[in-house]
């Protein structure tokens, strides 16, 4: 008896453990080099540098159905080496803001660009739910 209870408690740890990790995102290190901007100091940004580049990597169906920043590049994150491919040809040199929808794909993404060589990424933090929900202007 004692040993069918000890098999079902191994298993059952195993299982919640298989579940978690399942289930959980894995942790982003982002380089030192990235930083996040709040969505009320996006606008000073662009205004400072006009040569901002926004960065969208949300799918096509987010853009459509919640809009987009005003603007924006849009590079599909689940396109994986295409959309790598397609930011390695963009000039490197001009500061970057990159968002998704609450900031997961982003940090992503902005751990590869630091790997292709750009040098001043900024992750919009909170995501484009963050810049809706302070009432920032969207486009459709």
């Amino acid at each position: 008896m004692k040993f069918r209870f000890l098999i079902l408690l191994l298993l059952s740890a195993a299982w919640q453990h298989m579940a978690t990790a399942e289930t959980t995102p894995p942790a982003v290190v982002l380089p030192p080099e990235v930083h996040e901007i709040a969505p009320e100091q996006v606008e000073r940004q662009l205004v400072d540098h006009l040569d901002t580049l926004i960065i969208d990597v949300r799918t096509e169906e987010e853009r459509r159905t919640r809009g987009h920043i005003l603007n924006s590049l849009h590079h599909d994150y689940f396109h994986g080496q295409k959309t790598l491919d397609e930011l390695a040809r963009l000039d490197k040199t001009k500061p970057c803001i990159v968002y998704c929808a609450i900031g997961g794909r982003a940090k992503l993404v902005a751990v590869e660009m630091h790997k292709l060589g750009f040098k001043n990424i900024l992750l919009l933090r909170g995501g484009f739910n963050a810049w809706t929900a302070s009432g920032q202007a969207i486009a459709k």
